[in-house]
């Protein structure tokens, strides 16, 4: 009687080879929409602390900080100087944008009148359409031919990984960029939504009515 060992044939060590390929890719994609998730929750979470500090001293003042209105500008500190070509600080899109340094500091200090440290946004760079990048969190005001539903106070912008995710928060205005702003609804998910990411621009509230 003879005992023949029987190897694996090349079709079966295939099989096997795209079976393992595809519960890898299977566990690649969960992971990343973990990952994902994660990074868009704590990224919403700090926006609303910000709002809520940008509330309260708006609160206990009845008007927001010097500069806040009519201008664009980071807010929080740590922010990177490297998405553009200019060296100022960037927070929102690159397109050697300036942001102005001084109304930040500003801002940032005035803050702190309220609040004992300023909540800290995640440093990743997000792209959320066409390669443009934004990280941070910046203030901006409604354009001066704002639609006349719309106050001109200053709005607070940031952005999440993904396409087509809910800011959490509201209200919103209806984009992130030039032009007419409105306020959306309260069933809108968002101010703007990329190829791979999303833009949120809330509104804040009119001083004399906290």
């Amino acid at each position: 009687m003879h005992n023949h060992s029987r190897g694996f044939t090349i079709v079966e060590l295939l099989i096997v080879i795209v079976v393992i390929a595809i519960l890898a890719a299977i566990s690649v994609v969960a992971y990343n929409g973990i990952q994902q998730r994660a990074n868009n929750t704590q990224r919403i979470a700090v926006a609303k602390q910000w709002y809520d500090a940008i509330v309260e001293y708006t609160t206990v003042n009845q008007a927001y900080p010097a500069g806040a209105v009519g201008n664009i500008f980071c807010i929080g500190e740590n922010n990177p100087t490297n998405l553009d070509a200019n060296p100022d600080i960037d927070c929102g899109i690159t397109g050697n944008i300036k942001h102005d340094t001084g109304l930040t500091v500003t801002f940032n200090n005035a803050i702190k009148t309220v609040r004992n440290s300023l909540p800290v946004f995640p440093s990743t760079s997000i792209t959320y359409d066409s390669g443009v990048a934004g990280t941070g969190m910046l203030m901006r005001a409604f354009d001066t031919n704002t639609t006349a539903s719309v106050a001109g106070y200053p709005t607070l912008m940031f952005f999440l990984d993904g396409p087509n995710q809910d800011c959490i928060l509201r209200p919103l205005a209806s984009s992130y960029g030039g032009g007419n702003f409105t306020v959306l609804g309260s069933s809108s998910i968002n101010s703007y939504s990329g190829a791979t990411g999303t833009g949120c621009r809330i509104v804040l509230p009119d001083p004399t009515k906290l």
